[in-house]
């Protein structure tokens, strides 16, 4: 779910945004998305796998996924970091209700 997100062009420019912010002076961050869980199957995740934006109730966009890194989040709780590649590939539209975790 693409909590906030109206449209494929305002994900567009929010990463845009977080990955400038994220490679700041030296230009080496990475484009992430937290998450609270790491991925029970983390090695299928990273063999292909592609996190698909729902917005507005459709599937609209996927994202490469190009790694996950067990990180600490600002209130100090264990979260997952999601690094993606900055391309979003736009998808066939498919209408799709909130999902929580995993699948």
């Amino acid at each position: 779910m693409a909590v906030g997100i109206d449209s494929v062009s305002h994900l567009e420019r929010v990463q845009k945004l977080r990955l400038e912010r994220a490679q700041g002076e030296d230009g080496t961050g990475d484009l992430r998305h937290l998450t609270r869980n790491m991925p029970r199957r983390a090695n299928l995740v990273l063999d292909g796998g592609s996190i698909y934006w729902v917005i507005r109730g459709y599937v609209r966009v996927r994202q490469l996924i190009l790694g996950l890194e067990r990180v600490t989040g600002r209130e100090g709780k264990r979260r997952c970091a999601i690094i993606l590649d900055p391309a979003l590939h736009r998808t066939v539209l498919v209408p799709h209700r909130p999902i929580q975790g995993w699948r």
